[in-house]
């Protein structure tokens, strides 16, 4: 019976030591890693056709540089005009003959939180911060043009990919569009 009571003393205190000396591993952080989300609000459906135009929204207080703000709206807004225009819809900056309008917003995290998204735009993917990345946001959503009510919204978070070249941003750019614009295409 001793026996019997050492040997479990003896696990047990083996079982308490590695517990203390067993370190928690980060979880590992894709640079390239997106979560995506959007929500159909009501359900108006466009045909293939339809005006649109663009209607960008910024932040109010960046921490970038208005070029580089002007820079990335630009590869965003094209980005956004490329994949509308492949999937049949028709870009018009003729905004009073738009069927509906792509509002469209970015920003880093230190600027515009995600408690901040949540609460006046009503999604979040989620994205987890990490303390070596920066983390970006890409808002969009499709307002009817006859009703000025909001049809979709969508939201992208990723990791700011700084060092890319002028292509790898394009690039990026309309990944990301389409990723997420492929969820309104879905539902419309």
């Amino acid at each position: 019976m001793k026996k019997c009571i050492r040997v479990a003393i003896a696990l047990l205190s083996g079982l308490l030591i590695s517990a203390c000396v067993t370190e928690p591993q980060m979880p590992l952080v894709n640079k390239n890693q997106l979560a995506i989300s959007s929500v159909r609000d009501i359900p108006i459906s466009y045909s293939q056709g339809s005006r649109f135009s663009l209607a960008p929204k910024y932040v109010e207080e960046t921490s970038l540089k208005a070029n580089q703000t002007q820079t990335v709206y630009k590869l965003y807004a094209d980005a956004i005009i490329a994949d509308l225009t492949s999937h049949g819809f028709n870009h018009t900056t003729e905004v009073k003959k738009s069927v509906f309008y792509v509002g469209f917003g970015l920003a880093l995290a230190t600027d515009l939180p995600d408690q901040t998204i949540n609460e006046k735009f009503g999604i979040t993917p989620g994205l987890t911060s990490n303390n070596e990345l920066k983390k970006g946001s890409f808002l969009i959503y499709i307002t009817d043009a006859r009703t000025g009510k909001k049809v979709w919204r969508g939201a992208v978070q990723g990791f700011v990919h700084s060092e890319d070249n002028k292509s790898q941003k394009e690039q990026r750019a309309a990944a990301i569009v389409s990723r997420v614009m492929n969820q309104f295409y879905e539902t419309n």
